[in-house]
């Protein structure tokens, strides 16, 4: 009967603590030597590792030769130096529990992963760099940047007349069907190559970073890594970038749901077990919160020593 409401009491504290997350389980692991199938013996001490996944998003710019005369001759003014801009658009937590004593410190530079294979950044746009020789070269003979921006706008120009004439059916013999598509596609791209000389290129790449944070419970700040966004994701040591920082929150549901009992000590063949707390875990940058999950996490969770007969265990 006891042990009846015992279980009531504890699965009522669960859903008070668990609010909208009601499906977390408070898993029990045993602390101490345990025997395994085999007769191997292991040293079990429980703990919680968090897995912290950002993904990165790094747009990179490339100016064109003819930058400075975009404004005269179109009226808009161009990107004038290289740049790279980075940007944190997602993050994600999960734990990861391991019964091995918690070696590893938190992140640092020497600990940050490379990104997976499948992970590598991916292009959103097939266009990269300036080609070495400009599509607007003709001859070998040699001018002025001056007098090559303005030749390549006339031609910009003209190219935009000519797309206009065929579309229209100005000309004396029309194109038609796939023909006309084709030779619009094509005036479309040189005049594309043509205005990269003008406005540069600008490419978009989507990557993640993964890091594994061991919580402290002494603490319930941790630092996962630094970012800039001229530089990206730096080294939590590196202090010329703006921490991204873990927030672990413990609820107390685990010392709730098992109150400390001084005459557990004196349960004659008793086991003692770790229970993890439900921990509200956020990561931020700045004053962005980039995620927010509960997970359950042994640092922050009690002990319990439970009766070799208790069959529920």
């Amino acid at each position: 009967m006891k042990r009846t409401m015992r279980w009531a009491a504890c699965a009522a504290l669960l859903l008070a603590g668990a609010g909208s997350v009601s499906a977390q389980n408070l898993r029990l692991q045993p602390v101490g030597e345990v025997v395994r199938t085999g007769g191997e013996r292991i040293y079990s001490i429980p703990s919680t590792t968090l897995v912290v996944e950002l993904t990165v998003q790094k747009e990179t710019v490339v100016t064109g030769p003819y930058a400075r005369f975009a404004q005269k001759y179109f009226g808009v003014i161009a990107p004038l130096a290289d740049k790279e801009n980075y940007t944190i658009v997602a993050a994600a937590v999960r734990a990861e529990d391991t019964g091995r004593p918690a070696l590893r410190r938190e992140t640092a530079a020497d600990d940050r992963p490379a990104p997976a294979p499948a992970d590598r950044p991916r292009p959103q746009e097939e266009r990269g760099a300036l080609s070495r020789l400009q599509p607007d070269r003709m001859s070998m003979e040699s001018q002025s940047l001056e007098s090559a921006a303005q030749k390549a706008a006339e031609a910009i120009f003209y190219m935009r007349s000519r797309r206009a004439e065929l579309v229209l059916g100005d000309y004396a013999e029309t194109v038609y069907g796939a023909g006309l598509q084709t030779a619009v596609e094509r005036i479309d791209r040189m005049e594309r190559e043509y205005l990269e000389l003008f406005f540069g290129t600008q490419r978009t790449e989507t990557y993640r970073v993964t890091f594994r944070v061991v919580p402290d419970a002494a603490t319930t700040t941790s630092v996962v890594c630094r970012f800039r966004p001229d530089a990206g994701v730096l080294p939590n040591d590196d202090l010329s970038g703006e921490p991204v920082l873990l927030e672990c929150r413990p609820q107390g549901v685990a010392a709730r749901a098992y109150p400390t009992d001084p005459k557990a000590g004196k349960i004659k063949g008793g086991r003692e077990y770790a229970v993890p707390d439900l921990t509200d875990c956020r990561v931020s940058y700045g004053r962005e919160v980039l995620c927010n999950v509960v997970e359950p996490i042994y640092q922050y969770g009690v002990k319990t020593v439970v009766a070799p007969e208790d069959k529920s265990f």
